[in-house]
C-alpha cells in the first residue's frame, strides 16, 4: 500500500512540476512580446500608448496566489499592480496599452487562470478508490 501512496505523491509532484514549467514557458513568451511592445514604443513614441487603471476581480483564494499574480503582472513590461483588496478580492492594474479595459481585464484574468492552474494542487490523481487506473 505504501508503494501506491508513494507513487501517487510522486505523480502529483510530477504533474505539478510540468504545469509550473508549462506556465513559465508560456509567461516567457508573453514577457518577450511585452518587451517588444515597449521597445517599439520607445522607438516610435506615442504611437500606441493608451494608459489606464483597470479593476480586475480575482479568483485567487490565498495570499500566496495573490502575491504570485501581482508579481507576474508587475514583471510584465507595461503593467503594474497598484493595489489589492482582500474583501472582495480585487486588484487594480495600470496598463500602458489598455485602450479597451474589458480586453485588458481578460488578459490579466487569462494570466491568473494559467497561474492558478499551475500552482494549485493536482486534483483527481490518487483519490481514494483510484488505484492508479487499475
Amino acid at each position: 500500500m505504501s508503494g501506491v501512496v508513494g507513487g501517487v505523491v510522486w505523480l502529483r509532484a510530477a504533474v505539478r512540476a510540468a504545469r509550473v514549467a508549462w506556465f513559465l514557458a508560456w509567461f516567457a513568451v508573453r514577457l518577450v512580446q511585452a518587451n517588444l511592445m515597449v521597445a517599439r514604443e520607445i522607438v516610435t513614441p506615442g504611437m500606441g500608448l493608451q494608459p489606464a487603471v483597470v479593476r480586475v476581480p480575482l479568483r485567487a483564494r490565498t495570499d500566496t496566489e495573490v502575491a504570485l499574480l501581482t508579481l507576474f503582472v508587475t514583471l510584465t513590461p507595461g503593467t503594474l499592480t497598484l493595489a489589492v483588496r482582500r474583501d472582495p478580492r480585487v486588484m487594480w492594474v495600470h496598463g500602458m496599452y489598455a485602450a479597451d479595459p474589458t480586453a485588458f481585464r481578460h488578459t490579466v484574468a487569462d494570466l491568473e487562470g494559467r497561474l492558478l492552474a499551475a500552482v494549485r494542487p493536482v486534483a483527481g490523481v490518487g483519490r481514494p478508490g483510484d488505484e492508479g487506473g487499475r
